[in-house]
């Protein structure tokens, strides 16, 4: 059995699962809301009707027009580390959870050809999403009719969305690699959560630009104004953690017995 032949039956497995559909609605809630938000800023009489609703998203949009929403459009993204950490727990956990690994270990095939296979799997997964929910931000900003469009605008925008991608997919062999220790789903989806909290809290700090998941943060501004920039240093680092981890996983998945 060839890599193309894992990797076949991996996207198989994916395509029969209800998980992805699930998922992937749940990450497209994200641009509902944030459109929601700029419905209720740009029509006053609406916003009136909505109460507390329209205070909240005074404060945190201030004016319906297209900068101010693709500005916030790299925050609803930046929940892809949490979207990928739940993808990564899926592919590589199921095998736990469902009681096939003792199956898959005992195939005559290198589980380097397991780990790549998934990795890549995930990450097709992942990107499709990715893609799917910032082509819906932009044709709900269509939608709600806001002004001050430009091409130039759009172009920056997804620049900066094509490079908070590429990071959040290099945060993908951390959870990989904690699904195969925590034979299951649950230590991945919780250290992806908790992550993003350490991220947050990094990123206020001078440590930002050298920590992981505060690197994604800074990117999509989520962090606020004001605190450090990301330089090549920052790629550095997550180009050692996918690597380190990609290692990881597979060493520990090479030395895994058949029992697990």
């Amino acid at each position: 059995m060839t890599f193309f032949h894992v990797l076949t039956t991996e996207f198989l497995k994916l395509r029969r699962t209800k998980i992805t559909w699930i998922l992937g609605a749940t990450y497209c809630v994200g641009p509902l809301m944030l459109s929601l938000m700029m419905l209720i800023l740009k029509n006053p009489d609406l916003a009136r009707k909505m109460g507390l609703l329209a205070t909240k998203a005074e404060l945190m949009a201030g004016t319906a027009d297209w900068p101010t929403y693709l500005s916030l459009v790299p925050m609803i993204l930046m929940a892809g580390m949490i979207v990928l950490g739940i993808v990564e727990a899926f592919v590589f956990g199921r095998e736990y959870a469902e009681g096939t690994a003792k199956n898959m270990l005992t195939l005559p095939i290198s589980r380097g050809t397991f780990v790549a296979a998934k990795l890549l799997v995930a990450a097709v997964w992942f990107i499709a999403m990715y893609g799917i929910v910032y082509v819906e931000s932009i044709v709900l900003g269509f939608l709600v009719g806001l002004p001050g469009f430009s091409t130039h605008l759009l172009i920056e925008n997804a620049v900066i969305a094509g490079r908070l991608a590429w990071q959040v997919l290099l945060l993908g062999s951390v959870p990989a690699w904690i699904a195969i220790i925590g034979r299951g789903y649950l230590a991945p989806v919780g250290f992806a959560v908790f992550a993003l909290l350490l991220g947050n809290l990094f990123a206020h700090t001078g440590w930002g630009p050298w920590f992981p998941w505060s690197i994604v943060l800074l990117t999509s501004d989520a962090a606020g104004q004001g605190n450090p920039t990301i330089g090549v240093g920052s790629v550095v680092v997550l180009l050692v953690l996918l690597t380190g981890c990609a290692i990881g996983a597979f060493i520990s998945l090479d030395r895994a017995d058949n029992t697990q």
